[in-house]
């Protein structure tokens, strides 16, 4: 069967452009003009910075004038943990029912592997408050959840499959993912069922502009290095 994919545009990604109230209505009006009609809201500093000059509650009106719908967002693990009611009211604001975290940085070491599982632990509950008001919780994956603690053992990774438990999506990075050896396709196929929401940005490699030995870069997708036709079939059946 078909599943029709909705395509969403990452606002961090043109986060240097949302850090007012008039920048982000321009930002999201080009947005909409490109063709998307679904966003991820993450690092919009008109709402969440230091100088922040809009509320959530302006940022939806913005949304729904414009003619976008905010599908999935980026929180951060210690507000999610510590202040669950606050966060929960700011994602029913802007209407979105998927939130994810990106790092584990402002709570848990994200390089040792004792951390994942005091995560996965610490997770369960905020999972069961965020679900009770039909909102999903996801972890958005970097490079370091692939180091394994002992050669041959299992990845960081491997923790938040096999011991997250369903309630724990898996907003999979296939850049982060091919960067640090992982087939995306393949990993797709394991997380079936906890994949809803994925990050696609490709692959390319690059010599620097002051020279020497070529590295890997973002690219526009279908600009790089990764298989996207495996990738996309993974996707849809995950």
């Amino acid at each position: 069967s078909t599943v029709s994919a909705k395509i969403a545009a990452q606002l961090y990604s043109i986060r240097q452009f949302t850090s007012n109230r008039h920048d982000l209505q321009t930002a999201l009006a080009k947005i909409k003009r490109i063709g998307y009609p679904f966003v991820q809201f993450s690092g919009v500093s008109a709402v969440e910075g230091d100088r922040a000059d809009t509320s959530v509650l302006e940022a939806r009106a913005m949304l729904d004038d414009i003619g976008l719908e905010c599908i999935a967002a980026h929180r951060s693990w210690r507000a999610l943990r510590d202040d669950t009611h606050r966060e929960i009211e700011f994602l029913e604001t802007l209407g979105c029912s998927f939130v994810a975290i990106g790092s584990l940085a402002d709570v848990y070491d994200p390089y040792e592997v004792e951390s994942y599982s005091r995560f996965v632990e610490d997770a369960a509950p905020i999972i069961d408050l965020l679900g009770a008001r039909d909102i999903a919780f996801g972890y958005h994956n970097h490079a370091h959840e692939f180091l394994r603690s002992v050669p041959g053992g299992p990845t960081y990774y491997d923790i938040l499959i096999d011991v997250g438990g369903d309630g724990m999506l898996l907003e999979l990075d296939v850049y982060w993912a091919a960067l640090a050896g992982v087939n995306p396709a393949s990993l797709l196929e394991r997380i079936t069922g906890r994949a809803t929401y994925i990050h696609v940005k490709d692959m390319e490699m690059r010599i620097p502009e002051g020279g020497g030995r070529p590295e890997p870069f973002y690219a526009a997708v279908g600009e790089g290095n990764l298989d996207w036709d495996s990738i996309f079939v993974a996707g849809r059946s995950a």
